[in-house]
């Protein structure tokens, strides 16, 4: 409706002022050049201009077209249709006066906008493409066109303007009058040279920025791998990786010719690169005073990321001026809290914040109030943004590593002093020490000879008290059936008093039943006399050292012939006896070296004490009790055990750790010495094995021997 309504207005104005504006001749002078030899047509009054895609060049009279007075300035996004596009022709009539004599020329764009310009009806230049598809031109470092002109003859010049405009448009299109006023120039020879001139800055530049970029890329992140636990590195690390990405976004469109679409992707991400570099400046600056970063520099980064792209690229910069104007302000505040601690190396941090934050607020003014200047130092600014901070902060670490130098060489100077210091005190000791270690060494050389003779008595009163123990235990087990001898002999003795007595009497009665109870104390004494041979039948073997060779033993027919020996023997001397037994043998079982009479002695004692538990086990049990032996072998991590479980009633907990010791039994009087399973223990571990015992998981004692591999016979 806009565009429209903007149309009509335009057309029943220009049908009031046909023939009246044409009639102007502008003449150009060679004075009307401005910087680098530029001569602005688009301020100038006398162009006309026509709304709409019409082309006037097809028709027979051109000045019976409506035309209004409008310069290419007066351009607004207003003049857009719904679709965006804005579209129209500018005409302007001119004349060279003489002081263009010998001087080329030619015509130049610096807009977005695609244009196509026609000289007195002839298409000399396309800049861009004004059809469909619709395709901007790309104004970035662009020679300008030849114009051959005559001096002193009358020229018309026509402009087809094409443009689009949205909300989200590249800032250079942005149809203000600061950009329209460089929108179509006449140029010089001069202007050839300044393009020629950027061009070089342009390579110059970039080739710098980039390459100094990596390296510092490069350096630093080489430096954060060496100190991984220096956090500062990291930072710096994040950082220099956004100067580079920074540097590659910026001169990206330098060397290749690139879409509209690309540079507004390119835009935005360089803007959004630049305030991220300049924060990580100023977090870096506040990592190095507080060892932090806060929460509120955190909070100002994201607004003031929002806020850059809105200023740059929807042009709306207030909230950027405000926020970046906090930003300062904040850590001009950390600055100041810290002043103490600006010195030294930290003073290139300062210079790092200092220089780009300038540099940057410098080319935003330059760019939105001084076109010219802009163009001028856009390079210089941009660069400074860029590499300024890490080189400053590569200044930092310089300084920083000549600082911790200088203070290790202090620290090293006096490391020195106190050791030459404790050089000269050794010195005057050192004779003090040599007699001090000479009285010392003779001190010990008693004490040596003191504690040899003291280990000789504690060795001497070790075996006396071993002895004594070893008494003490025979006493006592000896005790029990000597008196039990000497008892039934005393009572033997008035029982045969007492028979004489009643022989005088004559009452053979009462005489057969003395020496029935006569008979009956022998009978007593004999037994306890075999006990008391017992103890020391086992006492003896106890104490033996055995003289059997060692042979290759075949273990699980020792076990299996031991199991069955074990088993009738019992059976043999106690007709209720009844068990029954199993066996797990493993296959392939390597022989052993062992002496057979000794295994086959501990092998007959474990399985006779399972059986007897078993046994002991089943009187207190019901029918439904099965009392089982179990010997099992295996192969174990290069060693072989021979186990021997019962499903008796266990071994009580209290008594677990006294199992092995000599003359402990848990068998009633007269039914064990209490020297099988400390025998069996020694004769283990004369083979360098072990004799262990436990409760088994399903009930019942496991007791298992070890054999080690050095035991295994190979041959």
């Amino acid at each position: 409706m806009k565009r429209a309504l903007l149309i009509s207005i335009l057309f029943y104005f220009g049908l009031t002022q046909i023939s009246a504006a044409r009639a102007d001749v502008f003449l150009l002078r060679a004075d009307q050049f401005q910087s680098h030899q530029r001569l602005f047509l688009s301020p100038l009054e006398e162009w006309e201009f026509r709304a709409g895609p019409e082309d006037p060049w097809s028709y027979p009279e051109i000045k019976d077209q409506p035309w209004i007075k409008m310069n290419p300035m007066a351009l607004s996004p207003d003049l857009g249709g719904t679709n965006g596009r804005i579209e129209g022709w500018f005409l302007i009539k001119f004349k060279l006066d003489q002081s263009f004599q010998n001087i080329p020329l030619g015509i130049s764009r610096n807009l977005w906008a695609a244009t196509d310009v026609y000289l007195d009806g002839e298409l000399i230049h396309s800049f861009g493409d004004t059809g469909k598809p619709y395709e901007a031109y790309n104004p970035i470092l662009k020679y300008p066109i030849p114009l051959d002109l005559k001096i002193g003859k009358e020229y018309l010049l026509a402009i087809h303007f094409v443009d689009y405009e949205s909300l989200f448009t590249q800032r250079e299109i942005r149809l203000s009058p600061t950009n329209l006023k460089d929108f179509i120039n006449l140029t010089g020879p001069g202007y050839v040279d300044w393009v020629t001139k950027q061009h070089k800055l342009t390579h110059i530049y970039t080739t710098l920025c980039i390459s100094v970029s990596f390296l510092l890329f490069f350096l630093y992140w080489f430096l954060a791998y060496l100190n991984p636990d220096q956090k500062i590195f990291l930072i710096i690390g994040g950082f220099t990786t956004v100067v580079l990405i920074g540097t590659l976004l910026t001169f990206g469109n330098t060397f290749f010719e690139i879409s509209y679409t690309l540079e507004k992707i390119r835009f935005v991400l360089f803007v959004t690169c630049q305030a991220i570099m300049v924060l990580f400046a100023l977090f870096i600056l506040e990592w190095v005073l507080t060892a932090k970063i806060s929460r509120l520099s955190w909070i100002i980064l994201s607004i003031l990321l929002l806020v850059n792209i809105l200023a740059h690229v929807f042009s709306i910069s207030l909230p950027f001026g405000l926020v970046f104007l906090a930003m300062l302000l904040h850590f001009a505040r950390i600055m100041r809290s810290h002043l103490h601690l600006i010195k030294g190396a930290k003073m290139a941090l300062i210079a790092g914040t200092v220089v780009p934050t300038l540099a940057t607020l410098v080319y935003i003014m330059l760019h939105k109030y001084d076109l010219d200047l802009y163009n001028e130092y856009d390079k210089l600014l941009l660069s400074l943004t860029i590499l300024s901070p890490p080189l400053f902060l590569l200044a930092y670490i310089s300084v920083r590593f000549k600082e911790t130098l200088v203070a290790q060489k202090i620290e090293a100077e006096k490391v020195l002093k106190v050791s030459e210091e404790k050089k000269t005190i050794l010195a005057t000791q050192k004779e003090q020490l040599e007699i001090l270690v000479k009285k010392r060494t003779e001190e010990l050389s008693k004490s040596l000879e003191n504690l040899k003779s003291t280990q000789a008595q504690l060795i001497q009163s070790e075996k006396m008290a071993s002895l004594g123990e070893l008494t003490a235990g025979i006493a006592h087990e000896i005790q029990n059936p000597l008196n039990f001898v000497n008892n039934f002999s005393e009572l033997n003795k008035e029982l045969v008093e007492e028979a004489n007595e009643e022989l005088e009497k004559g009452d053979l009665e009462e005489t057969k039943a003395i020496l029935k109870d006569l008979r009956e104390n022998s009978e007593k004494i004999n037994l306890h006399g075999k006990r008391a041979g017992a103890i020391v039948k086992g006492m003896l073997e106890h104490s033996r050292k055995s003289e059997g060779k060692k042979e290759p033993v075949n273990l699980n027919a020792l076990a299996d012939e031991c199991l069955k020996l074990s088993f009738h023997g019992l059976r043999a001397k106690d007709k209720s006896f009844s068990a029954d037994f199993k066996t797990h043998f493993a296959e392939d079982l390597p022989e052993v070296s062992v002496v057979r009479q000794d295994i086959g002695r501990v092998l007959i004692n474990l399985i006779n004490n399972a059986f007897y538990a078993v046994h002991d086990f089943g009187k207190t049990q019901d029918g439904e009790y099965k009392p089982t032996v179990t010997v099992s072998t295996s192969l174990v991590e290069d060693q072989i055990e021979i186990t021997v479980t019962d499903n008796g009633k266990g071994i009580p907990e209290q008594i677990q750790d006294k199992i092995f010791q000599p003359f402990f039994t848990t068998k009633p009087t007269g039914e064990g010495t209490g020297l099988g399973l400390s025998l069996s223990y020694d004769i283990v571990n004369a083979h360098g094995g072990k004799l262990t015992a436990r409760n088994s998981p399903s009930g019942g004692a496991e007791f298992t021997i070890t054999i080690p591999t050095n035991s295994i016979s190979h041959g």
